[in-house]
């Protein structure tokens, strides 16, 4: 039996699932298969990892650009596609996607981390895509949904 986190509002705990978000179609496809392992009882805790602008850039210009990652990750993450009955959180973080992912993971106690693969190929892989480096940094389980589910979907 899997381990249960996030305490509900009569003190038990119940079934967590983080999920790495990006909008895309693995997302979403990842994003319904976390939502069915949570549950009606559970939390989707719901990542999102943006890339903080270039310190290069100087004060007005880092600012304006920092604002528009943040606004698009904010819409982005009030636009997910809920299921209804199971319990959604978002976490908009500044950094690598994967570690974002990873952190989020453990600091909610998770039972298992959900992302969706574009499925680049061996030459990304070796590069180091997203759920490749969380597969790799995880300390828990890690479901990888892959491209041709998606296209099962399509």
């Amino acid at each position: 039996m899997p381990a249960v986190s996030a305490a509900d509002t009569t003190g038990s705990r119940r079934p967590c699932v983080v999920v790495g978000y990006d909008g895309s179609d693995a997302a979403r496809v990842a994003l319904e298969y976390a939502s069915s392992r949570a549950g009606r009882n559970g939390v989707v805790v719901v990542v999102h990892a943006y890339g903080p602008p270039a310190d290069w850039l100087g004060r007005p210009e880092y600012q304006r650009v920092l604002d528009q990652h943040l606004g698009k990750g904010e819409a982005l993450l009030e636009s997910i596609p809920v299921v209804e009955g199971v319990t959604y959180e978002t976490d908009l973080i500044a950094g690598d996607p994967a570690e974002a992912i990873v952190n989020a993971a453990k600091v909610r106690g998770a039972d298992e981390i959900v992302i969706g693969s574009h499925g680049y190929g061996r030459l990304r892989s070796i590069l180091g895509s997203v759920s490749h480096e969380v597969l790799h940094t995880a300390d828990r389980p890690v479901v990888v949904v892959p491209r041709a589910a998606v296209k099962e979907r399509s």
